[in-house]
């Protein structure tokens, strides 16, 4: 899962607030308050301690950090109404953002979320919008934050339909618009490297410079999966990297 950033927002393509958010969403909490702590601390778009998982560390909850991210970004209470406030093309524009999900389930986790980021003096809109509406305006670009997430699938995840310049046209799922030069050069390459372990290296590469563009905060990896057993169903054994194993399962009975 992660919360999104949209780079045509003159908020945030400023990498200084988005490290700020990022500091600002207390994962150890959330992960502990609703998902009894078993999860992993994401670090990038792909799984921690996988062979193309960037060497980094999750990216700590510090207020402190954050407050300071902004001030450097020149963000400053001027009116003092509790909200920051900064000159953006010559018009004052106070640091309010609003964040949309479809999931009324989450909500809870995002409301800590919102509580932290009142404090450093960031007026965070919680927005539920109903899936197709939330699909739309996702599509549209005319969002700011966004909560979604995806799976590790069968295979080997292809990174140019999310992170690739290219993927932020329409059909392309670059939602936030992000664009590196040298991540689209590695994105090529990589695709193209047939040795593995070579293509390894070169996606790997890639997944750290995007995590230290910041352009998502990642959110959590499961740790586990868990399996529901009937003595009806019948399997070959333990078979279940990825979601391959399931479907090796059969009823015995009619």
């Amino acid at each position: 899962g992660y919360i999104g950033f949209n780079f045509l927002d003159p908020i945030l393509k400023d990498k200084n607030v988005r490290l700020a958010f990022a500091h600002l969403v207390h994962r150890e909490e959330i992960n502990k308050k609703f998902a009894e702590g078993l999860n992993n601390l994401a670090t990038s778009p792909v799984p921690v301690g996988t062979k193309q998982s960037p060497d980094r560390k999750p990216i700590e909850f510090s207020p402190a950090k954050a407050k300071d991210l902004l001030t450097k970004a020149g963000w400053a209470d001027t009116d003092k109404n509790g909200v920051l406030d900064k000159v953006i093309n010559g018009k004052k524009t106070d640091l309010k953002l609003t964040f949309i999900y479809a999931n009324k389930d989450s909500e809870k986790q995002w409301t800590i979320v919102k509580e932290d980021c009142k404090k450093a003096g960031i007026d965070l809109e919680l927005k539920l919008l109903e899936w197709n509406s939330f699909i739309k305006t996702v599509d549209e670009r005319k969002m700011q934050l966004w909560a979604m997430g995806w799976g590790g699938g069968d295979v080997e995840g292809d990174p140019k339909q999310i992170w690739h310049s290219s993927s932020a046209a329409k059909g392309g799922s670059n939602y936030g618009s992000y664009s590196n030069p040298e991540v689209d050069k590695l994105i090529d390459q990589g695709r193209g490297e047939l040795d593995p372990a070579k293509r390894t290296a070169i996606f790997k590469k890639a997944y750290t410079l995007i995590a230290d563009d910041v352009p998502y905060v990642f959110l959590f990896n499961r740790k586990f999966e868990y399996y529901a057993i009937s003595n009806k169903v019948k399997s070959p054994g333990d078979t279940f990297k990825y979601d391959f194993g399931y479907r090796t399962w059969w009823s015995a009975q009619p």
